[in-house]
C-alpha cells in the first residue's frame, strides 16, 4: 500500500524561504479536542520572520527529521510586535495568566501563531500534541509551564504561494474578496482577514474602504453539550469569535455566513457589521428559538470569558446545511469582474468549488478569470 505523501513532498513545487528560523513555544491553548492553537515566541536575537498572510511554515520540532506543515493564522503584524523591556524580563516577579491561560509576560514580544489538529499519525503534530497538565480544573485554557514542551525551540521555513494580496491583481481595483472556508481551512484566511482588518476599530482597512470581505465558513456542528445552556458557543469552534468580531467591531465591511453540518440543529442567516450590533442572545431570523445560534461571549460561567477585545455577548445565526456555489459563494461574488475569491478546505470540496466558479456560464458555472480564484487544498 502506498504511503500519502507528507508535507515536504506534496510541497516541493511551492515557494519556500532559504532560511530557517528558531522560535520558541511560549503557550498552548485547546479549542476544542481535536485542535490546538500554539504561539511561538520569536527570541530576541533573532531575525524578522517575514511571511504574508496565508502562507505556512515548514516546522521541525525535536527528534523528529521531516519538518511539518502548519499554516500561520496570526499576521504579519504579531510578527513585527515590540519586545517587552529588559527590566521587565528580569523581574523577579510571579508570571501572571490572562485568562486564556497565557504567561502574559511571554506572550509580549513578536510571535507566530499555529492551529494544528490532533494527528498521531503525523509525527511533528504528535509530538505538539503530547500529554500534558491543564493548569486550573477548566480543560480549555493551558497555562505557559503545563506542559513539558513549553519553551522547547523549533525551527521553522516560511513557504507557500496561497497568499494575500492576490498575485498579479492589483487590489485597487478589487470591489469585494469572498473567503470560503471548510473547517481548518479557515487557518489561511483567518491570517489573511485579520491582516485586511486594521488593529483598531474605525480605521480604514488595509486595502481601502471600498473592498467588501465576505467570509462563509463551514464547519462540524459541535452540537450542544451539557452546561451550555442550550446553546452553541464559538468558543469552541475554530477562529468563529476571531472572525465575527472582525465584522461586529466595523473593521471591515462586509459580512461573515456560518454553515453547521452534521448535526441536528438549525438555523438560518448572516451576522454582519449591522445584524451582529444586539448584545443579546436571541433566536434565528425564523423565529426557531435561541437554541439556534451560536453564543459569543458574555452569558458564560465565571472565568470562561476568554476575548480581549470585549466582553459583549451577541449570536450568530448559521445555516444548517453546506454551503454551496451556487446558493450561497455566486451571491457573495457579486460582479466576478471585480472580485476574488480564495478557497481553502478538503481536496474534494477545494476542487469542487473551483471548477463550478472558472467554469463557462454556458456549462453552469460562474465564469470566473482563473487568476481571480485562488485555492489551497488542507489534507
Amino acid at each position: 500500500m502506498t504511503s500519502m505523501p507528507d508535507h515536504l513532498e506534496r510541497t516541493a513545487a511551492e515557494p519556500r524561504d532559504k532560511s530557517l528560523h528558531t522560535v520558541v513555544l511560549q503557550s498552548i491553548k485547546d479549542v476544542n479536542n481535536t485542535t490546538r492553537i500554539f504561539r511561538l515566541g520569536v527570541p530576541r536575537d533573532s531575525p524578522p520572520i517575514r511571511f504574508l498572510p496565508g502562507q505556512w511554515l515548514d516546522v521541525y520540532v525535536p527528534g523528529v527529521e521531516r519538518a511539518g506543515g502548519f499554516t500561520i493564522t496570526s499576521t504579519p503584524r504579531e510578527a513585527r510586535l515590540a519586545y517587552p523591556s529588559l527590566e521587565s524580563e528580569e523581574a523577579d516577579v510571579t508570571p501572571s495568566l490572562n485568562e486564556q491561560g497565557e504567561n502574559v509576560e511571554a506572550a509580549q514580544g513578536p510571535y507566530l501563531e499555529l492551529a494544528v489538529q490532533r494527528s498521531p499519525e503525523n509525527p511533528p503534530a504528535a509530538w505538539l500534541w503530547q500529554e500534558h497538565d491543564p493548569p486550573t480544573a477548566d480543560p480549555q485554557s493551558l497555562a505557559s509551564g503545563a506542559s513539558s514542551i513549553i519553551g522547547r525551540e523549533l525551527r521553522v521555513r516560511v513557504g507557500g504561494g496561497f497568499v494575500w494580496p492576490p498575485p498579479g491583481i492589483n487590489v485597487r481595483t478589487l470591489r469585494r474578496v469572498v473567503f470560503v472556508a471548510g473547517g481548518v481551512g479557515v487557518n489561511p484566511l483567518v491570517s489573511m482577514l485579520c491582516s485586511l482588518a486594521p488593529a483598531a476599530a474605525g480605521a480604514s482597512n488595509t486595502a481601502g474602504t471600498n473592498l467588501e470581505v465576505r467570509f462563509l465558513y463551514s464547519l462540524k456542528d459541535p452540537g450542544v453539550s451539557a452546561g451550555d445552556s442550550g446553546y452553541r458557543k464559538a468558543e469552541n469552534m475554530l477562529f468563529l469569535e476571531r472572525i465575527a468580531r472582525v465584522f461586529r467591531q466595523g473593521r471591515v465591511k462586509g459580512s461573515l455566513e456560518v454553515f453547521l453540518t452534521g448535526g441536528g440543529g438549525s438555523g438560518t442567516g448572516i451576522a454582519n457589521a449591522e445584524e451582529a450590533k444586539s448584545t443579546s442572545i436571541t433566536g434565528d431570523e425564523d423565529g426557531e428559538g435561541e437554541e439556534n445560534v451560536i453564543t459569543v461571549g458574555g452569558g458564560q460561567a465565571e472565568g470562561e470569558n476568554e476575548n480581549k477585545e470585549g466582553n459583549d455577548a451577541f449570536a450568530i445565526p448559521f445555516h444548517s446545511r453546506r454551503c454551496t456555489v451556487e446558493n450561497d459563494v455566486a451571491g457573495a461574488v457579486g460582479d466576478p469582474r471585480f472580485a476574488v475569491v480564495y478557497v481553502c478546505g478538503v481536496p474534494t470540496m477545494t476542487d469542487q468549488f473551483v471548477a463550478k466558479l472558472t467554469s463557462r456560464r454556458a456549462e453552469g458555472g460562474l465564469g470566473m478569470e482563473p487568476h481571480r480564484v485562488l485555492c489551497e487544498r488542507w489534507w
